[in-house]
């Protein structure tokens, strides 16, 4: 279904001159639930302020975002909910905005098996016209990159420099001699909300993380790879095309997934403001 700002609707009805159509001139998160509660609504809903004033839009109430969540809840009976969340110039000047909701279900294939991704020709820029953290069409090669690359799970981006970005919408991690390496945000990568989770998760066990520049050859040589996302959480990786093949789930990899529910879904900053 489809909230236009206004109502719930079956169909997506948008107003045809907004920027945001016409231009891309939004901003944008993703939520979905688990036990049927928006998880991490307070962060993404920060993410998404910030995006907003960068781009100079007006973001609306949390507790209205909040609401319509919730309306929508209880028009579907889903298992599991994902919610996209734009706001744009039209829907701003009304203080509302836009939201899709649909239903996500668990497939436990992916952590048993694990993903194939690859790795772009093209290279991305450190210092972008759009920081990396506004999430916004702005910064529209992830949707060209998702539609050239689409018979693979995700597409590893490297910067300009030769460095280990992120894939086009997940964050990437390795296991290498028993330490979790993933590239550091200026590295020109999203601050990715489950990303987050994981650094916190690696801390309350006593993993040793490093935050850092990243060269390829230490991802295609490294024990375990997995990428995150809001979505589906943590992800491992089988293969990177063409040829580099990793454990699924890897021994830390699989730490990570079986302590995610008592160690990350019960923690109290992940549930504020709902």
């Amino acid at each position: 279904m489809f909230y236009n700002g206004l109502e719930w609707l079956e169909y997506p009805l948008i107003v045809g001159d907004d920027p945001g159509f016409m231009r891309g001139y939004s901003v944008y998160e993703v939520v979905r639930t688990y036990v049927k509660a928006p998880f991490g609504l307070k962060k993404h809903y920060e993410r998404l302020k910030k995006s907003a004033d960068f781009l100079g839009i007006e973001v609306p109430e949390y507790s209205d975002i909040l609401r319509v969540m919730n309306e929508a809840m209880a028009i579907h009976d889903f298992s599991e909910y994902r919610f996209r969340l734009y706001i744009t110039p039209g829907t701003s000047k009304k203080k509302t905005f836009y939201c899709y909701v649909e239903e996500i279900k668990e497939n436990h294939d992916l952590t048993d098996s694990g993903v194939v991704i690859n790795i772009a020709r093209e290279r991305k820029p450190v210092s972008p016209v759009i920081p990396y953290y506004v999430k916004s069409p702005l910064n529209g090669y992830g949707e060209y990159l998702r539609r050239k690359y689409d018979y693979y799970y995700d597409t590893l981006l490297i910067n300009e420099f030769g460095y280990v970005t992120e894939c086009t919408m997940s964050n990437i991690f390795l296991v290498s001699q028993g330490v979790l390496i993933t590239p550091s945000l200026k590295s020109g990568i999203l601050p990715g909300i489950t990303r987050e989770n994981i650094l916190m998760l690696a801390s309350k066990l006593s993993i040793e993380v490093e935050e850092r520049n990243v060269e390829i050859w230490e991802l295609l040589s490294a024990e375990e790879v997995f990428i995150s996302h809001t979505s589906r959480g943590i992800v491992p990786v089988r293969r990177i095309i063409p040829d580099f093949t990793f454990s699924v789930p890897g021994v830390m990899t699989e730490t990570f997934i079986s302590n995610w529910a008592d160690l990350v879904l019960k923690d109290p900053s992940n549930w504020e403001g709902f």
